[in-house]
């Protein structure tokens, strides 16, 4: 097995699976500790509170830019706007929804935290491509609002599969054959190759 690299596989196919397990905790740890923040504020403003901060959230624009950036970066760091209250809208309406039992919905959790690593991605790409803009070299912003625009797509489809109806039954879906293997304590497939 040593001699063909089999053993390093097998190897790293199992570090590679507790790796993973480590990065859906983060994941979830991160998207746990924004929705808890919005849930305070909410119990702090009462319903009718959280209505009205809702409202005001989804109709008015977002506060202007108290630092210039190259005029190059501007549509990113509109979209980086843009997708940032959205996502504000989107999360304090799961909140609103779900209320404390909001832990219970992972998968849900697991598309806030991927709006919120995408979000602070593209700030972390125009901040960079900005300080090196200021410094003459502007050879980072193509990259830049080419890395924006991706996020923002897949930022727009995170978004919208949140607020899907049908995709919260797809999910459920996928939950329950996740219960279903738990409760067996066991593969609900026999065999990889169907026999």
């Amino acid at each position: 097995m040593k001699d063909v690299g089999i053993e390093r596989w097998m190897r790293d196919l199992r570090i590679f699976r507790i790796f993973e397990g480590t990065n859906d905790i983060l994941k979830l740890f991160v998207a746990l500790n924004g929705v808890q923040d919005i849930g305070k504020k909410f119990k702090s403003a009462g319903t009718m509170g959280a209505m009205v901060g809702l409202m005001k959230n989804k109709f008015l624009p977002a506060a202007p830019l108290k630092n210039q950036v190259h005029s190059d970066l501007v549509p990113s760091v509109d979209m980086l706007r843009a997708d940032i209250s959205k996502f504000s809208v989107s999360v304090s309406e799961q909140v609103i929804k779900h209320k404390k039992k909001i832990i219970e919905q992972q998968v849900l959790l697991n598309r806030v935290a991927d709006v919120a690593i995408l979000l602070q991605s593209m700030a972390s790409v125009i901040s960079r491509s900005n300080t090196l803009a200021d410094k003459g070299d502007t050879c980072e912003i193509a990259l830049a609002n080419a890395w924006c625009a991706d996020s923002h797509q897949r930022i727009k489809i995170l978004l919208d599969d949140m607020g899907d109806s049908d995709v919260a039954k797809v999910d459920e879906a996928v939950l329950n054959v996740g219960r279903m293997a738990l409760d067996a304590n066991s593969y609900l497939a026999k065999s990889p190759i169907g026999c």
